[in-house]
């Protein structure tokens, strides 16, 4: 660390003097390498000085021609640059009690008379340079610590995207779960006309005839056109589900997990999965929605994924709300004892490198601490006999 102290004298044989009493000074700080000592004959010279150089302390002479220390001093404490700059003034014609008062009115840090007392003058020297040294080990910590947090941010930003696109591919599928059922019923639908139609099944030769095709017809366009809209309902909901929230929202966790279960419920019936859901909690709440939708899939779609692995039979998931907290628990065996405290960890997955990223749970405990002030927790319920029956985890929001 370098410390840059500026001395201002009119006269040069002063400046010398002082330039060797600061070099037989004895710093004794092992983070200061060198202390610079830099001259300038005039107040104008060091006010161009402090604008070029970093400056950390100021020696400043009282009395000099055209800009007096005092005046150089108040221009140094007029330019945001320089305000904060310690100034100690060194004179020996104005030692009367009113102009060390003005002296310390104008920004004066220090008063100093000559002839200068040389240890006293070292000593106070050597508190200031201390002073410098760890003000700027502290900016420079601070400064890394803004970069770290700066570099953690970016690096969680990646991690919430690649979560999301990992779960892009399992939202897919569950939409392919989804549209199963209406393009087979629009499929058996259009087929269904098309045999009325071959097989000549209504009598347009007569006006009831006519009349009861079109009421037929009309009525399968209805069933049409009601599972054309939900296929357009699914891909809204995918669609939502992937924007990103810029301001939280006003909802209810019910709300919240309705969504979610809108999106994956297709999907763990056709698996055989049984779902039950207990709401208790009508009141509103502020936070990101989509952010807590992809938790709630997340566990959602790990407790599937945990059934077909284990080959559960009669597996269910309940779904519970008190307050501001969400439960969910299911009956797939619970977790391992020695891995339960780890299923948070960044990149720690118990599916193989193909099926999982490690990065689910993490990213889930991410947004409930980081991004709503909350807490996510894990715990296994056992049975009677103290065996495992399934895993319950715990979303808790605590709003500011």
């Amino acid at each position: 660390m370098i410390i840059n102290i500026l001395a201002v004298d009119d006269v040069e044989a002063n400046l010398f003097s002082l330039e060797a009493l600061i070099s037989s000074n004895k710093i004794g700080n092992e983070d200061v390498k060198k202390v610079n000592f830099i001259q300038a004959l005039s107040g104008q010279e060091a006010l161009k000085i402090v604008l070029e150089t970093n400056i950390d302390l100021i020696l400043l002479d009282v009395q000099m021609p055209e800009m007096d220390g005092f005046e150089t001093a108040r221009f140094l404490k007029l330019n945001p640059k320089t305000k904060d700059i310690p100034i100690i003034f060194l004179t020996a014609a104005f030692k009367a009690e009113e102009f060390v008062k003005y002296g310390y009115e104008v920004g004066a840090t220090d008063y100093f008379t000559k002839p200068i007392e040389k240890y006293q003058f070292l000593n106070k020297l050597n508190l200031y340079i201390n002073l410098f040294a760890k003000t700027k080990k502290l900016k420079q910590a601070f400064i890394s610590l803004e970069e770290e947090t700066k570099k953690n941010q970016q690096q969680e930003k990646a991690m919430i995207e690649q979560s999301r696109l990992a779960q892009m591919g399992e939202m897919i599928s569950m939409i392919a779960h989804q549209w199963r059922q209406p393009l087979g019923a629009i499929a058996s639908t259009t087929v269904n006309l098309q045999m009325k139609l071959e097989l000549e099944a209504f009598d347009f030769s007569t006006e009831d005839g006519i009349e009861e095709a079109k009421e037929y017809f009309k009525q399968r366009f209805v069933n049409i056109e009601e599972y054309v809209q939900s296929l357009t309902t699914t891909i809204d909901d995918f669609r939502n589900f992937y924007k990103p929230n810029k301001e939280m929202v006003v909802t209810t966790l019910e709300s919240v997990i309705d969504k979610a279960l809108k999106i994956i419920t297709s999907s763990l019936e056709d698996q055989g999965i049984k779902l039950i859901c207990n709401y208790d909690a009508k009141d509103t709440i502020k936070l990101y929605d989509n952010e807590i939708m992809q938790v709630i899939l997340n566990i959602l779609k790990n407790a599937q994924d945990n059934f077909t692995e284990k080959e559960i039979k009669n597996p269910e998931i309940i779904i519970i709300t008190n307050d501001k907290s969400i439960t969910i628990c299911d009956n797939g065996g619970g977790i391992p004892g020695d891995i339960i405290e780890k299923i948070f960890d960044p990149y720690f997955s118990t599916k193989d490198e193909k099926n999982g990223t490690g990065l689910g749970l993490y990213m889930s405990k991410t947004i409930i601490e980081n991004h709503h002030n909350g807490k996510l927790s894990v715990v296994n319920k056992n049975d009677t006999k103290g065996r495992s029956i399934g895993a319950c985890f715990t979303i808790e929001i605590f709003e500011d």
